[in-house]
């Protein structure tokens, strides 16, 4: 029986792809319509992860997110994450910020960026290698921030009905 070489690679092409989705971790959360009240999640992953997070902008406030890893020790048995990284895109997959853990000392990465209303995602990625465990652990959280200018026009109505309240007494 003769084996051509084409079976041959696309049989170890195929053994690579299965291998490469065995190690990678991906879930995508749903956020719904950002609001001033925080989104807050703590997945547990493991190997190579990217977790995205869609969300919708209602308005045109400023957007926060933060990812922080957890370093978790237990004795010999670890949760860790190298090189986590949080990216902000927009629906047509245009990369519109990002930050990356840059040592051992940085833990979290963070965003802040004024959007027009539309769709949007973040994703969080690194590679989980606690020892032991070859897990890791994160904390993502993200929220609409009014902008300045809203609480300026707040605190002027306010100070105008206080200063009419005044006037009438």
């Amino acid at each position: 029986m003769r084996v051509h070489t084409n079976t041959i690679i696309r049989f170890l092409g195929y053994l690579a792809g299965c291998l490469i989705t065995i190690s990678a971790h991906a879930v995508t959360y749903s956020v719904g319509t950002l609001s001033a009240a925080p989104y807050t999640k703590t997945p547990i992953v493991t190997g190579i992860f990217t977790d995205r997070y869609d969300f919708t902008v209602a308005s045109s406030p400023d957007v926060a997110a933060t990812a922080v890893t957890i370093n978790l020790s237990l004795g010999s048995v670890s949760y860790h994450i190298t090189g986590l990284t949080l990216d902000l895109f927009s629906s047509s997959n245009t990369l519109l910020a990002g930050d990356t853990v840059t040592g051992p000392s940085d833990i979290s990465v963070n965003l802040n960026q004024t959007l027009l209303p539309g769709n949007y995602y973040f994703t969080v990625g690194g590679t989980a290698d606690g020892s032991g465990t070859s897990q890791g652990i994160y904390t993502f959280s993200t929220a609409a921030v009014p902008e300045v200018d809203t609480y300026a026009m707040m605190l002027a109505g306010l100070g105008l009905i206080g200063f009419i309240v005044n006037r009438r007494k």
